[in-house]
């Protein structure tokens, strides 16, 4: 009886911190995601003369960037990294 108990006790703290490290990594998305949709809207709002083509062109190009820059910057201080 009394091993049943550790072995359950065991499982929910280990699924307890699965579920902190899922939501910890989801959470380190939302800067870098945010920042390159930030960036995209303020291209599209701040080239009204230009034609709708290039400034989907030129706000894909940044969220691309941006993002991708904050993701390489977190990824690299990850904690289980090097």
């Amino acid at each position: 009886m009394e091993n049943t108990l550790i072995v359950a006790s065991t499982q929910s703290r280990a699924t307890g911190h699965a579920t902190q490290a899922q939501q910890r990594t989801l959470s380190r998305w939302l800067i870098p995601v945010g920042g390159g949709l930030v960036a995209a809207v303020l291209i599209v709002i701040g080239t009204p003369h230009v034609a709708w083509y290039f400034r989907l062109a030129l706000a894909l190009i940044a969220f691309v960037y941006i993002s991708g820059q904050s993701a390489m910057y977190l990824w690299s201080s990850h904690s289980d990294q090097g």
